[in-house]
C-alpha cells in the first residue's frame, strides 16, 4: 500500500503536533515553513520527516494542512487559486475564524475550513504534542461536497478528536463569546496580577486564576489578526462584560455601604 503523504504549510505548535500524530498513524510529513529556522525544529521535535520547499509539498502531498496564522492562511489560499489545481484531496487550514476564510477559499477546489478547539500559552514545534487533539472537537464548515467532507471527518478523526459541521458565521459568533472573549479576559487579569508578587500570592492561587494567567503568557502575534477578523462579534461581548463587571461593582459597593449604616 502507498503511505500517505501529509504536507504542513507552518510548523509551529499546531502544525507540529499535527505532523507528529500524522507520522504516528504513519503517514510521510512533509513541512514548510515561510520561517527557515521553524521546519528544522520540527525535524528535531520528530514532527515532520522532510523540511521541503513549498512547491515541493504540494507536488507531493495527498493532503494539505496550512497551520499558519490568519494572515498567512489567506495568503496561501490566494497562491493556491493563482497557482491552479493541487495535487491533494484535501486542503484544510486549523485558523481560529472561518468566515474569512471560507470567503477567501470559494472555488479553490479540495478545500475544508476547519478549526480544532485545541492550543496551548506556548509556540513552536518543541512543543507540539501528539495528544493535543485527543476527545477535543475539530470544528469543520461543511464544503457542499459530501465525498470532502467525509474525507475531512475522517481525517480529523484519526488524530483522536470529534469533528463538529457548523455553519462559518456560527462559528465565529460562538468562539467570540467562549475563546476570543475569555483570551482578552486573561490578558487584563494578567496584567493586574502584574501588581502582585511573592510565594503567598503563588500559594493562594486557585484553578481559575491559574487558568487565566496561563492564557495570559498567550502570544499576541497569533490573536492580533484573529480579533481583527472576528471584531463583530468580539467588541459588543467585551462592552456587554464590562457593564456586568461593573454593575457587579456598584452592587457590591452599594451592599456594604447599606450593611454599614
Amino acid at each position: 500500500m502507498k503511505q500517505r503523504v501529509v504536507g504542513i504549510v507552518g510548523t509551529g505548535l499546531i502544525g507540529g503536533s499535527i505532523g507528529k500524530r500524522a507520522r504516528r498513524n504513519g503517514a510521510l510529513v512533509l513541512g514548510y515553513d515561510r520561517d527557515v529556522d521553524a521546519p528544522r525544529a520540527a525535524l528535531e521535535a520528530g514532527s515532520i520527516d522532510e523540511a521541503v520547499a513549498r512547491d515541493d509539498l504540494y507536488r507531493r502531498a495527498d493532503t494539505v494542512v496550512i497551520a499558519a496564522y490568519l494572515d498567512g492562511v489567506l495568503a496561501e489560499i490566494e497562491r493556491i487559486r493563482n497557482a491552479g489545481p493541487v495535487r491533494a484531496s484535501l486542503v484544510i487550514d486549523v485558523a481560529s475564524v472561518k468566515a474569512s476564510v471560507v470567503h477567501a477559499a470559494e472555488g479553490v477546489p479540495n478545500f475544508v475550513a476547519t478549526h480544532p478547539m485545541a492550543g496551548t500559552e506556548r509556540s513552536g514545534a518543541r512543543f507540539a504534542d501528539a495528544e493535543l487533539f485527543e476527545n477535543r472537537t475539530w470544528a469543520y464548515v461543511p464544503s457542499g461536497d459530501e465525498a470532502l467532507d467525509a474525507r475531512a471527518r475522517a481525517f480529523v478523526e484519526s488524530f483522536g478528536a470529534i469533528p463538529l459541521a457548523v455553519d462559518a458565521a456560527e462559528h465565529d459568533r460562538i468562539v467570540g463569546f467562549t475563546s476570543h472573549l475569555p483570551q482578552i479576559l486573561a490578558w487584563a487579569y494578567g496584567r493586574r496580577a502584574a501588581a502582585y508578587s511573592g510565594d503567598a500570592f503563588d500559594q493562594l492561587v486557585g484553578r481559575t486564576s491559574s487558568e487565566l494567567l496561563r492564557l495570559s503568557r498567550s502570544d499576541f502575534g497569533f490573536w492580533r489578526s484573529v480579533l481583527a477578523a472576528n471584531v463583530a462579534n468580539v467588541e459588543p461581548e467585551l462592552r456587554a462584560l464590562a457593564t456586568a463587571l461593573t454593575e457587579a461593582a456598584d452592587a457590591l459597593a452599594t451592599r456594604t455601604a447599606e450593611s454599614e449604616t
